[in-house]
């Protein structure tokens, strides 16, 4: 008994698809509607019974085995499933519009089964008579109806069924009212239809032999060019194959046109071999289809789905009896176009546009030969990238064969997209400028084939006869010959170069051997002529599909005739033994071409895209695809283009501050961009920057088909266990941890998971991250441990392993476990053959695994990067309910498990205790107040010397935060966001936001808020329109704003911030006022108000932990606040900032955290000195060390303890205490090295070297800005550049001859960046460089430049403060104006006229009054202004009397002209060592120089 269904929408929802989707994606629906509609059918037919025989496209064929004797009551049971089936699914609705409708056909009868096939692969057919009425009785049914063939209906209870009879076609018609996911793919595949149509005549024992050569014949035939036959299926007339070229394993190159010539190969074997055949019809298509699992858990089978499965059907009927192919494998093929022959447009069923379509001809040789031509033109705007070395081999091979009078040869090797045709392109340009004769030529697979074809066409270029017309071509070879080659020898060259001279008769008794070697002696003849005219050069690009022929000629040609011949091969493909022999030949050298660096090939990024810089998270994309690929960069540049995903922005438009988050342009982050010089020097040329759009994500983006393809080949490659664990690896990203994978493949052990992973290792598919990278000297960050992976939910419960406290100790692990792709575009093209559904499961098992690790780390008592957020957050439901693939029924698959639950934001009870209880040393500590310097000082270095758990803090438990950003919280993220998590994903990038600004990474911490703001979308202008996409609290909002407050005050944004951060406090319920009434009263609520202590346990520790969090965001704002008005020197500005100091100190003794409380009296003493109030400076610095006695323990504690003891070397250097301020420099350094915080880092090495100057220790000097730029150069603090030149610029003026970096790089450093709101914004900074710069160019008497820079400064001494740099900057600003007074010649300044005696006195009155807490430079700015009274009585002094506090080299560098701008004897990075041993030693010999407070 035989069941043939199929639906009667299907053909036309795939073609809706195809018209309306965007992308592969789209198809995943597609399979999905299928898969999960036909899986229902499929059990209901196993519940009656039968078994499914075969599942092709939307047809489904069931059979039910019975006795002769039974076969009336199974064909009832039949009907009955069919009206059943018809009851249930016989109208199924879809979302896109288009419904499927069930045509059922019965028959009953004797059945054939036949297998076919060879030993390796075979198939199972089923014919006969019962299998023709089944299909002739399935075509009669229209949508929702049941057809019986007449000999079912004569069987079975007729009684029971209300029919019609169908008497025209004899029929009846009943009346009705392991994992699949893991083998189903997304891929491009090439299809071929073969339909053979036999006589009705032939005996059915004939037919199955027919079948079965057909079979065997074609299975070899695709075999061989890398293809299956996928299944054989009857039709009422003979049967079809379908094959399928790009499986997965069996993606090879050149798909389309092996597909094109096996299918030539099998149309005329059918018509030749199969004496029964009445009509065979081929027909090919190419494009993406999902390739997987359809059906049941019981019965399921592997086929392909979507729109070109139903177009390559609908062919074979539109053409019949032809090898017909759509325009994609037309065009994919590239086989030459005479193989081809367009044919009509025809109406095909439910396919609305099928596109152009070619009759395959067969590979004919066209009476031709091949045309000059190389892939690559040289772009004179774009120079050639890292090929210096390729280009000296070329020009040594020059040299070599004019003084050796012998043929060179030079073989450049390399893969696909590596270069070689660019190379080939320079090389064509240098020899024709240089007046040689170039032959280029470039060779296609096709062209191995032909005999001697190389030569033929090269030849034919050389006599330039292969572009005049072909009536024209015997003349001019004729007149090409006639003064080298005999004329009667002319007629050799007939069949070569299809002309016909008259066949001569010493020729016509020649054999063919015979002939061929006249032929290549004429040719030695022809081209040694040609060789005392000018040079010759063969240029053969892809020379691996030259003809052995062409190699033998070429090797003989080396050795006897002085030509260059420069060729190009791709080492995948095996060369003949000629080829072989030719590069063992002495004049034949083989050069590998390599990678472009990574520098060279984000330039070629950026000509690519036209612009000068481009963003860094666009750097990471191109570099990870890329992997020094040219080719790959420039095509995925263009897609990039294509897609719309960048924005271009005017680098010439000034730089402004903004008033909103959302309108900062490019320019704002312009400094962490990587960038180029522009191509032409013309000074209106237009230059760009780009960026990429808020709401895209690059690791989103898909490939282009083109590197689609080739990465997928290289996947093919592979073994089925290598390509799925290459597919879990990149789910997880480009970086992964081996525990992670473990999680994704549950059914693989550790011991199988290491070999397979040791054999992709091996073969360069991934590597370690420390054989990438410099080893690290502390152990690295391991996220997760295998051991606990392998444990049950329930074990973890009861051991408790499965809370992060407990993890901690299996987050270091000795040997690092973290691997990343070694291979370019593999792991973009692994990702994207993953269908939806299956994706976006993986992604939420690797969020739910990564979720418990996404905290600091272990040193740094594992707390949220922000503090207490998960307390403080409320809990949000999500309102789309669960996934739309959770609403599909259990398949058995490994994956359904992981969609029933949503992803949750982290909860309290899964958090850890930030505060442990004291010990008993830590109380007995406490009782021990640090209450005098000395004794604070004393414990520092006691801590230092001592080994002790507590110095372990510093030493054997690094920290590993910048590890768990990237290996975690921003992988993390990536998952919510992919898997639709928006909730999940916007608190992560608020985590890994506060990460980088920990880090001092501001750019990141902006890139990860640009991505926040897309999740919430655009704010209304109106409150009551304001909604967000994503919902969340009122905490979120705040730590939100206050996050990119910080940023905005990083990046100069100074308006912005204070908007931000006033806005933060106020979601935080903590106002600021606005006017100067409301900061009087606000300050009388401050003073009396007294903060409740929290030192006792609370009654609710999460309530009390919300508050925490509260306070903590109230700190930073404050913090801020205070530190963006102290930028402005205003009197309004300043009551501002007292105001927010004050508020801050209440906060945080509110806060009750010691080393909160420390960092806070810290941050007052800072801004008490800048404003002057020495009392109030010293007295927040004793407070702070009052405070500190129980910082010790804990890494927070130590962060204060650092700071405390920097903030101490900053005072004692502006008293001018400048030993002990070296002395603190050295330890604070200490500390915070070891903590790994480069912001504070940076600030003690500008503060030591501040102090080493002024001491005049200036090789100690060299020492510490070498430290400094190592730190900061390949980062993106602009400020901190500026702070490093600056005190460069020092060094130069008085460092006697010693430099760290060259006055040009420290000018064109100034020269970028002065206009950035970075450095606009730090007007003391900017006053020191200014005047510095000013001086130099006075003592070289470029007095047009000095005057630039000095008017600079004169706008900028107004708006400093009495801070080291302040002051630093007032005393270079003063020595400039003594210039402008007393040296200058009045006639230069033109716009800044020397100012009176009496205004320069103001100057250093002003200067006293203000710098009052800086009274380091008091001594020398007395001596500049006894100087200036001196200087009225007298009209001149020595310029080195007036501004030289030092004895200088200057003069000798003047002498010596572009020494500063040349010499690169200094500019390599001296290793910081330990600075008091440099310090002990110049102390020495500098001793007798040392007085303190001097200058």
């Amino acid at each position: 008994m035989d069941m043939k269904m199929s639906d009667t929408g299907f053909t036309a929802l795939m073609d809706r698809f195809s018209l309306t989707c965007k992308s592969e994606r789209d198809m995943d629906k597609l399979a999905h509607i299928f898969s999960y509609y036909i899986s229902d059918i499929v059990e209901h037919v196993l519940c009656f019974g039968g078994d499914i025989l075969n599942i092709t496209g939307n047809v489904l064929l069931a059979l039910w085995t019975v006795e002769q004797n039974q076969l009336s009551d199974i064909i009832t049971l039949v009907a009955k499933c069919s009206l059943e089936i018809q009851e249930k699914f016989g109208i199924y609705h879809t979302r896109e519009g288009q419904d499927l409708q069930l045509q059922i056909g019965l028959s009953a009868g004797r059945i054939s089964q036949v297998i076919v096939g060879d030993e390796q692969r075979q198939y199972l057919l089923v014919i006969g008579r019962n299998v023709d009425d089944v299909q002739l009785a399935q075509r009669l049914a229209q949508a929702n109806e049941i057809v019986l063939s007449w000999n079912c209906w004569m069987l079975c209870e007729q009684y029971m069924f209300e029919v019609e009879i169908m008497k025209e076609y004899e029929a009846v018609k009943i009346d009705v009212g392991q994992p699949m996911e893991y083998i189903s793919e997304f891929r491009t595949v090439t299809m071929v239809l073969v339909s053979l149509e036999f006589h009705q005549t032939a005996w059915m024992l004939h037919l199955c032999h027919l079948i079965q050569e057909a079979a065997s014949y074609i299975s070899r035939v695709i075999e061989k060019g890398g293809g299956q036959l996928s299944r054989i299926f009857m039709f009422e007339k003979g049967c079809m194959f379908l094959c399928v070229f790009g499986f997965p394993g069996d993606k090879k190159p050149d798909e389309c046109a092996h597909a094109l010539e096996s299918s030539f190969s099998i149309f005329n074997f059918c018509w030749e071999n199969l004496a029964e055949t009445k009509l065979v019809s081929i027909s090919i298509t190419n494009g993406p289809v999902f390739c997987g699992m359809v059906g049941a858990v019981a019965r399921h089978e592997y086929t392909v789905i979507g729109p070109k499965v139903s177009l390559v059907a609908r062919m074979i009927t539109a053409y019949p009896g032809l090898v017909s192919c759509d325009e994609v494998t037309y065009l994919r093929s590239m086989l030459p176009t005479y193989n081809f022959k367009k044919l009509p447009e025809k109406m095909m069923k439910n396919i609305s546009n099928p596109g152009k379509m070619y009759e395959y001809l067969g590979h004919k040789r066209c009476i031709m030969f091949g045309k000059r031509h190389l892939v690559r033109e040289r772009n004179e705007n774009h120079p050639l990238l890292d090929r210096e070395k390729e280009l000296e081999t070329f020009r040594m091979a020059q040299q070599g064969c004019l003084h050796q009078k012998k043929g060179q040869a030079i073989l450049y090797e390399g893969g696909k997209g590596y270069g070689k045709s660019q190379l080939l392109a320079e090389i064509n340009l240098l020899a024709q400028k240089e007046g040689h004769r170039v032959l280029p030529l470039k060779l296609k697979e096709a062209d191995s084939k032909q005999r001697f074809y190389a030569i033929q066409t090269l030849m034919a270029i050389f006599f330039e006869i292969d572009t005049c017309p072909a009536y024209y071509r015997q003349e001019c070879l004729h007149k090409q010959l006639c003064e080298m080659v005999e004329e009667p020898l002319h007629c050799l060259f007939n069949d070569l170069f299809f002309v016909k001279f008259p066949l001569s008769f010493e020729v016509s008794h020649m054999d063919d051997l015979t002939r061929q070697k006249k032929i290549k002696a004429c040719f030695f003849q022809v081209l040694q002529e040609a060789l005392r005219e000018t040079q010759l050069i063969f240029l053969i690009d892809e020379a691996q599909h030259m003809d052995a022929a062409s190699w033998e000629f070429l090797g003989t040609l080396l050795s006897s005739v002085p030509i260059i011949m420069v060729m190009t091969l791709t080492p995948t493909f095996t060369l003949c033994g000629e080829a072989q022999h030719f590069l063992q030949s002495p004049h034949a050298m083989l050069m590998p071409i390599s990678k472009l660096a990574v520098n060279s090939l984000l330039r070629m990024a950026c000509w690519e895209l036209g612009v000068v810089s481009i963003p860094q998270e666009l750097q990471i994309y191109l570099l990870h695809r890329c992997f020094g690929n040219p080719l790959y960069c420039e095509v995925l540049c263009q897609d990039l283009l294509s897609k719309d995903i960048l924005l271009f922005h005017d680098l010439q438009k000034v730089e402004e501050e903004n008033s909103k988050w959302e309108t900062l342009s490019a320019n704002t982050t312009k400094s962490t961009m990587y960038s180029i010089p522009p191509a032409s020097s013309e000074e209106d040329l237009e230059l760009y920057v780009c960026t990429v759009k808020e709401d895209v994500n690059l690791d989103a983006v898909l490939l282009p088909p083109l590197l689609k393809e080739i990465a997928v080949i290289q996947l093919d490659q592979l073994s089925p266990e290598e390509q799925l664990l290459v597919k879990c690896a990149a789910v997880i990203g480009h970086s992964f941890h081996i525990g992670l994978l473990q999680h994704l493949l549950p059914g693989w052990g550790k011991h199988k998971l290491l070999r397979v992973l040791r054999a992709l290792v091996d073969i360069h598919v991934f590597r370690w991250c420390n054989k990438s990278q410099e080893l690290p000297v502390e152990p690295k960050l391991m996220p997760f441990s295998i051991e606990i992976i392998g444990k049950t939910k329930a074990e973890k419960k009861k051991s408790g392993a499965g809370s992060p406290l407990e993890l901690n100790e299996e987050l270091f692990l000795p040997q690092p476990e973290v691997l990343e792709f070694g291979v370019p575009l593999l792991r973009a093209a692994a990702w994207e053959l993953w269908p939806k559904v299956q994706q976006i499961a993986l992604h939420l098992k690797c969020a739910w695994f990564l979720q418990p690790l996404a905290c600091r780390c272990g040193s740094c008592q594992r707390g949220d990067f922000v503090p207490f957020h998960r307390f403080a957050i409320c809990p949000i439901k999500s309102s789309r309910g669960t996934f739309r693939f959770c609403s599909y029924r259990d398949t058995g698959s490994v994956l359904t498990q992981v969609t029933t639950d949503k992803l949750q934001l982290p909860l309290p009870k899964d958090s850890f205790q930030l505060q442990e209880k004291p010990s008993r040393s830590r109380e007995a500590f406490a009782s021990e107040h640090c209450r005098t310097e000395e004794e604070f000082l004393d414990q520092v270095s006691r801590k230092l010397a001592q080994t002790s758990p507590e110095k372990d803090v510093l030493t054997t438990k690094p920290c590993h935060c910048e590890e768990i950003l990237k290996l975690v919280l921003w992988p993390l993220t990536q998952h919510c966001l992919i898997t639709g998590e928006n909730a999940c994903a916007f608190y992560y990038l608020l985590e890994a936001a506060a990460a980088s600004l920990d880090l001092s990474d501001n750019y990141m911490a902006f890139f990860y808020l640009r991505k926040a703001s897309s999740l919430l979308g655009q704010p209304s202008a109106f409150s009551f329109l304001k909604k967000r996409k994503v919902k969340i609290c009122q905490f979120q909002e705040a730590a939100f704003c206050r996050l990119r407050s910080e940023v905005c005050f990083n990046m100069g944004q100074i308006t912005l911030a204070k908007k931000l951060a006033r806005q933060a406090l106020h979601l935080l319920k903590k106002n600021f006022p606005w006017t100067w009434f409301g900061v009087l009263f606000q300050t009388f609520l401050e003073k009396y108000w007294h903060p409740c202590s929290m030192s006792q346990p609370p009654d609710n520790p999460d309530e009390n932990k919300k508050k925490l969090a509260v306070l903590q965001q109230r700190v930073h704002c404050l913090s801020l606040l205070w530190q963006l008005y102290n930028l402005e020197a205003t009197a309004s500005s300043r009551r501002f900032a007292c105001l927010a100091t004050l508020m801050q100190k209440n906060s945080a003794e509110e806060f009750a955290n010691e080393a909160q409380v420390v960092s806070t009296y810290v941050a007052l003493s800072q801004f008490s000195q800048n404003v002057g109030d020495r009392e109030q400076w010293l007295h927040c610095e004793r407070m702070a060390i009052q405070k500190s006695s129980r910082c010790w323990f804990s890494r927070e504690g130590w962060l204060a303890t650092a700071q405390l003891v920097q903030a101490l070397a900053y005072t004692k250097l502006c008293l001018g205490h400048l030993d002990l301020s070296i002395k603190l420099g050295f330890q604070a350094y200490e500390i915070s090295r070891h903590l790994r915080k480069p912001a504070l880092e940076n600030l003690v090495l500008s503060v030591l070297f501040r102090s080493a100057f002024l001491k005049k220790k200036f090789d100690l000097c060299v020492h510490v800005l070498d430290s400094q730029w190592a730190l900061i150069s390949q980062g993106h603090n602009i400020l901190g550049l500026a702070c490093f030149y600056s005190a460069c610029l020092d060094l130069l003026l008085y460092g006697k001859g010693l430099r760290c970096r060259p006055f040009g790089e420290c000018l064109r450093f100034i020269q970028y960046h002065e206009h950035s709101c970075i450095l606009t914004s730090q007007s003391n900074v900017m006053l020191g460089v200014h005047s510095s710069l000013a001086m130099w160019f006075a003592q070289d008497s470029q007095w047009h430049l000095f005057e630039h820079h000095f008017s600079k400064a004169h706008q900028l001494v107004r708006r400093t403060n009495a801070s080291l740099f302040g002051s630093h900057g007032f005393v270079r600003f003063l020595e400039c104006h003594m210039l402008t007074s007393q040296r200058v010649p009045g006639a230069v300044l033109m716009h800044a006229p020397p100012e009176t005696q009496t205004q320069v006195s103001k100057y250093f009155k002003e200067f006293f009054s203000r710098c009052v807490t800086c009274p380091v430079y008091h001594q020398w700015v007395s001596k500049l202004k006894a100087s200036v009274m001196r200087c009225g009585k007298r009209e001149f002094m020595s310029l080195n009397n007036i501004i030289r506090p030092f004895d200088t080299c200057l003069a000798r560098i003047w002498i010596e002209g572009n020494f500063l701008e040349e010499n690169k004897s200094l500019e390599g990075n001296v290793p910081m060592q330990r600075f008091d041993r440099v310090a002990d030693v110049k102390e020495n010999r500098d001793e007798e120089e040392i007085q303190e407070c001097k200058c």
